[in-house]
């Protein structure tokens, strides 16, 4: 039997616009495949006919561990493909067990009792045989991102093994992974990344659908670029970097990725923390100044994803002062509001959009007061603003009537930013505002970032992209158990500097290994040393 998924020639149209144009594809077992390209290069499509959901156009062809399939393909899993899409569809009530089994249908014993033992044993054995860290009896909710995803690939894993043993003719294996690492920090990515690659090496095919470029260069064994809808090159990842990978994905030299630093105004002081204590974050007291970009960062964890919702007012604080310009503001959003702080959250889609909402109307909700006039809404005038404020950001396509669904994330996020710079914030907080942006769009995020500053705002970065904010910042502070620990000036920024001051020995782990200890030493009852 071959051991290899082969497509030849797939094209899509869809109303008479190609999005697919005769893809020649060969996904080899025991590889990670990656699959990469800007937001609306077919990567979705091509995905979605893989998975059935699409039939493609008249004279493509698929073969499928040498067996040659008609179009829809039919039971994707039975022919042993999952995918794993990037909501993870995973019940947050239910148990690690329960979630892996039930695509399943479960063990099921006389009259179709559930079989909770023989449940727990089939997982355990599937963790153990990864060599994971996962409790079978865990509810899914309670779990960090990276455990999240790892049970939805025990799931997917334990579904195609079923199909092999009713097809017995069947023992080969692929897993579609899109976008898995989007919400993840770096740490939690390297354990997930560390998985897939265990799959890779007993076996499994794996096509790797990513943005982060250099996670997509270190796990996978080769890398094909779609560009509009076109295979542009398929490279070896051994033999390629970054830079390269970008240019094929653009189809031009991106040149300085990241844009010039100014020398900001150390003079003016804009935000301030004093003493701030939380849930995590202890004791933190930093400044920041006019034009500066700070960058925040440490390992997952650390107090660097409270931060910015401390700061905003969001979540409470237990102590401490924030000033700007000197100005004590209450622990509320509306204050933070009013003193000119403004917040991008990390989860956009959930926090800082309406999805169903219009571009135009996603620009304009928090201040339709501006476009009113004699009570009615001026929606000429609202409609023209917004078309302005795009095509100053570089939204594409530049359709102000257009649902947000329907643009790519990287544009999403520059609706957002047109939203709150246009009201010229004092404190722009960005929590990880590249995640789920493609190059193209990163690098026009960036220069967004940079003219903020170049505008007088303080700018604040909490990112656990080493590499972004080691060349996005003027300097960058690293939290520890909630604590600042090392501050790192701009001549000494480097992604090596950041990882060695993150991963660094405190006095808040001494404490906390012995800690442990004597918790350990007390629940078996042993004398503590």
């Amino acid at each position: 039997m071959d051991d290899r998924v082969q497509i030849r020639n797939m094209t899509k149209s869809f109303a008479g616009v190609t999005v697919l144009r005769g893809i020649n594809l060969d996904i080899v077992q025991g590889e990670v495949h990656g699959l990469v390209g800007e937001n609306g290069s077919g990567k979705s499509t091509f995905v979605k006919i893989i998975a059935g959901l699409y039939a493609p156009d008249d004279g493509s062809a698929c073969t499928i561990w040498g067996q040659p399939v008609g179009f829809p393909i039919a039971q994707a899993q039975q022919r042993g493909i999952a995918i794993i899409h990037q909501d993870l569809a995973l019940s947050d009530r239910m148990s690690v067990s329960e979630n892996v089994g039930i695509s399943s249908g479960y063990s099921a014993a006389t009259l179709g009792r559930y079989r909770r033992g023989r449940e727990r044993a089939i997982v355990r054995r599937l963790i153990a045989h990864f060599g994971l860290k996962l409790d079978p009896d865990a509810i899914v909710g309670a779990l960090g991102p990276a455990e999240r995803s790892m049970v939805a690939i025990l799931r997917a894993l334990r579904l195609l093994n079923e199909h092999q043993v009713a097809h017995s003719d069947q023992d080969k294996q692929m897993l579609i992974l899109d976008e898995p690492t989007a919400a993840l920090t770096q740490e939690e990515s390297q354990r997930l990344l560390g998985l897939i690659r265990g799959l890779a090496e007993r076996g499994t095919a794996v096509l790797f659908i990513g943005h982060r470029l250099q996670e997509v260069l270190a796990v996978c064994d080769r890398i094909s670029v779609l560009r509009s809808g076109r295979l542009v090159q398929t490279v070896e990842a051994a033999t390629t970097n970054e830079s390269d990978i970008v240019q094929l994905m653009l189809g031009y030299e991106i040149g300085a990725f990241y844009p010039e630093r100014h020398v900001p105004d150390r003079t003016r002081e804009v935000l301030s923390v004093e003493g701030l204590t939380a849930t995590t974050v202890r004791d933190l007291s930093f400044k920041t100044y006019r034009g500066e970009i700070l960058g925040i960062s440490g390992l997952a964890g650390m107090g660097q994803d409270e931060l910015p919702y401390l700061l905003f007012g969001a979540l409470r604080r237990r102590s401490g002062v924030v000033c700007v310009e000197g100005k004590s503001i209450a622990a509320s959003i509306a204050a933070a509001s009013a003193a000119g702080v403004v917040l991008v959250p990390g989860n956009r889609q959930r926090d800082a959009i309406w999805m169903s909402g219009t571009a135009t109307e996603n620009l304009t909700l928090p201040f339709l007061g501006t476009f009113a006039g004699r009570g009615l809404l001026r929606r000429r005038t609202e409609s023209g603003f917004s078309g302005s404020e795009m095509q100053r950001f570089g939204v594409r396509p530049l359709l102000p009537s257009q649902q947000l669904v329907r643009f790519s994330g990287g544009n999403q996020q520059k609706i957002v930013l047109a939203r709150w710079l246009q009201t010229k914030p004092k404190v722009l907080l960005l929590h990880e505002p590249t995640q789920g942006v493609d190059a193209g769009a990163k690098k026009e995020l960036f220069q967004l970032i940079r003219e903020a500053a170049d505008d007088r705002t303080a700018v604040v970065i909490f990112s656990s992209d080493i590499e972004e904010i080691a060349n996005m910042c003027h300097r960058v502070l690293i939290l520890r158990h909630g604590a600042l620990t090392a501050e790192i000036p701009q001549h000494q920024l480097s992604e090596d500097r950041i990882m060695s001051e993150s991963q660094r020995h405190s006095p808040a782990d001494t404490l906390m290994t012995a800690a442990s200890g004597l918790a350990t030493d007390l629940l078996l009852g042993r004398t503590p040393s």
